[in-house]
């Protein structure tokens, strides 16, 4: 069974590491609203979630309730501020609202609220019976403050400690809340799949070159594309982006790395080749119309194609295998731009 004291401790240790993280040279710093600002770090994200993992279950003792039930809903802060697309990437103000709320209840242990005794009422307080009755809260039948109790414990001398009726009812409350709260986590159990199923992640349409040039963090971009943290990072090491404030450092040596772009760009060209190839075979076994190869030069194969309404770009396919060097989209822009002058100019 998990005591106060224990934790109240572990909440202890995870705000001296938000201490930390506020000064920490290695806290990311990130553009937000166009100032700098401290992301959450991967290690104080961590450290959260092991927190609330350490209070997740039942077995709670009844001291820590209301500490338990402040982490559940400062823990509910921060799965929004996780899911959350726009929110300060150094935490939304109602996240650290709820935190300031976990450590007001971890930092004084709750304790019963005891009375004073009837005799030190009467003799040093000099409080009536009536009053006496209405600090005990003792009521006879009709409502009213029960003074025949007060005089029958004075004559019997009874002065034991009793405990406040307003704690009391605080502590029935609390054990209320608790209970609907572990009917809450009973159900969770029960349904597991259910929820699993129903509720797909929703994909943010932002590419991931996007959402690392607007600066999001890693963390936060791996919950916007439901992958994982390190897929993020190591896309950002493969295109040479900043992520997290930081460029992230390669998982080889240069030379490897030298070599696997080269390695990467021979396939490309080799690719390139076989298709040009084809193309040049197709073109050379037909001796249809299409192939245009039967008039005089380039320039006019391109005119002949636009007046067949050949698209710019379907006249770069169709002419690019036959002259590379000179079937450019700028070459081919010209030449057409020239037909439309003097159609305009026939039309005059």
């Amino acid at each position: 069974m998990k005591t106060w004291d224990e934790i109240a401790n572990q909440v202890a240790k995870v705000e001296r590491k938000c201490k930390e993280w506020e000064t920490d040279p290695e806290t990311p710093v990130v553009d937000f609203e166009l100032q700098e600002t401290r992301a959450i770090s991967q290690k104080l994200d961590r450290a959260w979630s092991e927190l609330h993992d350490t209070v997740c279950g039942p077995d709670i003792d009844p001291e820590a309730y209301k500490l338990v039930m402040a982490l559940d809903a400062w823990i509910d802060e921060v799965d929004r501020f996780r899911d959350s697309m726009s929110a300060n990437p150094g935490g939304t103000d109602e996240l650290w609202k709820s935190w300031a709320n976990v450590l007001t209840y971890a930092k004084k242990k709750p304790v019963a609220k005891m009375l004073e005794g009837i005799s030190y009422l009467t003799r040093v307080q000099k409080c009536s019976p009536a009053q006496i009755a209405k600090i005990y809260e003792w009521k006879d039948e009709f409502g009213q403050p029960d003074t025949r109790k007060v005089l029958a414990a004075i004559e019997s001398g009874n002065d034991d400690p009793t405990v406040s009726p307003h704690w009391k009812r605080e502590v029935k409350a609390t054990s209320e809340l608790w209970e609907a709260r572990t009917s809450r986590l009973r159900q969770k159990k029960r349904e597991p799949q259910k929820e699993i199923t129903s509720d797909r992640p929703v994909i943010a349409p932002e590419s991931l070159d996007t959402l690392l040039e607007q600066n999001v963090p890693s963390r936060q971009i791996a919950r916007m594309k439901n992958i994982d943290q390190q897929t993020v990072i190591d896309y950002a090491r493969e295109i040479g982006s900043i992520v997290d404030g930081q460029t992230p450092p390669p998982t080889m040596n240069a030379e490897q790395h030298l070599s696997k772009l080269r390695q990467a760009e021979n396939i490309k060209l080799e690719a390139a080749r076989e298709h040009s190839k084809e193309q040049q075979s197709k073109n050379s076994l037909s001796d249809g119309p299409d192939t245009y190869q039967q008039l005089g030069n380039y320039k006019e194969q391109v005119r002949q194609m636009a007046f067949d309404n050949c698209t710019k770009q379907e006249i770069l396919q169709g002419l690019k295998p036959q002259y590379p060097d000179k079937c450019k989209p700028g070459s081919v822009a010209q030449i057409m731009a020239a037909m439309d002058r003097e159609v305009g100019a026939s039309q005059e």
